[in-house]
């Protein structure tokens, strides 16, 4: 990763398959209006709503819709990336599977901000989608892998209690409004891609005296490898969700479970209040929003928690019904209802799914998985539902 990169590097090493047909030549997209994007107080707690029973299915079908880049173009470069992501199949559904609710509100989010549905794909090149990923001093962090410059200038905060760039609400709303601003400059996304991912000023002076280069699938600009790959990989994502069936690959469905919402919560409440009344197990809350670094959400931060949908409203529920405990400044709290009693949150497994891989979703121990459910050893079946939390 050079040095001079303005926006976030990749870090993902997927597995891959199959070949890649010919396509048309890549077509040039007008650019996406301009958004304001405002930044207003948080509103009053609002009912998040659920999911409507129609929308629980496969989503993969308007994403698909929203594509607008020449994924399966005729490109070795982009053949031998799917061959690498889809060489175990089983394996790469259960990856698509636990990424699957946070891609779809990247996905809703990107949506909103008028960019192509296979930039909803981009953390999964960038990080696979682990929105805790840490960087070092200087490193890009988060699943979006922003550099701290990058960051800056979209308004993150970063201090010692939060991070903005592993924040899954913040960070894609500062990505959406990167990429709006790339497709918009470049009136190309695949060079709006290599923009994110070697830095606009980068791309921008090579393109004078390579006026041709766009004309091939993958543009041929004398750009690192590292930024030529990033794209091929992107393109190869959206070309093995476009025809999951030549890749061996089943798309994974999604459930009531995986539709996530927001919840506005107010300064200094504590995550362990927050979980009990969302009823969402403590570590589940922290996973969907790692960027809250202590227990409590502090005054100078967004105060905008992601959950589960129905979890979400049953927040925002309890928040509209009375005041929230909230911690005061010197710690200590400053309304008390005891000790925190979790309600039971359950996983139904589905086709694919491993003890390990549930435990890793839901980052829990598969050892207290199993002791929580009483099992003897890790063999599931499709259909069983298993304890997320403990019983006690």
């Amino acid at each position: 990763m050079s040095a001079r990169r303005l926006g976030p590097r990749f870090t993902l090493t997927l597995g891959a398959c199959a070949l890649l047909a010919a396509c048309a030549t890549q077509p040039r997209h007008p650019a996406p209006p301009v958004l304001v994007i405002a930044h207003p107080s948080p509103p009053a707690p609002t009912l998040a709503p659920l999911p409507k029973a129609e929308a629980v299915n496969p989503p993969w079908t308007g994403m698909i819709a929203r594509f607008a880049l020449d994924d399966c173009a005729d490109s070795a470069l982009i053949r031998d990336k799917a061959r690498l992501y889809t060489r175990n199949p089983e394996r790469f559904e259960q990856q698509l599977q636990q990424m699957l609710p946070l891609l779809m509100y990247v996905d809703g989010e990107l949506q909103r901000a008028g960019v192509p549905a296979e930039f909803s794909l981009l953390p999964m090149v960038e990080s696979e989608f682990r929105p805790g990923e840490p960087g070092r001093r200087g490193d890009p962090a988060g699943m979006w892998q922003l550099m701290p410059h990058t960051a800056r200038l979209h308004g993150l905060v970063v201090s010692r209690s939060y991070d903005g760039r592993l924040d899954p609400v913040a960070s894609t709303a500062a990505a959406a409004a990167m990429l709006q601003s790339l497709g918009r400059e470049f009136g190309d996304w695949r060079l709006a891609d290599m923009a994110y991912n070697a830095g606009p000023y980068a791309i921008a002076r090579m393109l004078p005296d390579h006026s041709d280069a766009t004309r091939a699938p993958i543009p041929k600009l004398p750009v690192s490898a590292t930024t030529r790959n990033h794209l091929a990989k992107l393109l190869a994502l959206a070309c093995i969700i476009r025809q999951p069936e030549r890749f061996n690959v089943a798309l994974p469905a999604a459930d009531a479970d995986d539709y996530l919402a927001t919840a506005e919560v107010p300064a200094g409440i504590a995550l362990a209040d927050a979980a009990r009344m969302a009823g969402v197990p403590l570590a589940h809350l922290r996973a969907l929003n790692p960027g809250y670094l202590g227990r409590t959400v502090p005054a100078n931060s967004p105060r905008t928690l992601l959950l589960p949908a129905e979890g979400a409203r049953a927040l925002a529920a309890a928040l509209a019904t009375g005041p929230a405990p909230v911690v005061a400044e010197a710690g200590r709290p400053a309304h008390s209802e005891g000790p925190p009693r979790y309600t039971s949150h359950h996983h139904r497994v589905t086709r694919g799914e491993t003890l390990w891989s549930i435990a890793s979703r839901f980052h829990i121990g598969v050892d207290q998985l199993r002791a929580w459910n009483d099992l003897d050893g890790d063999a599931l079946q499709p259909g069983q539902m298993l304890r997320l939390d403990s019983p006690n």
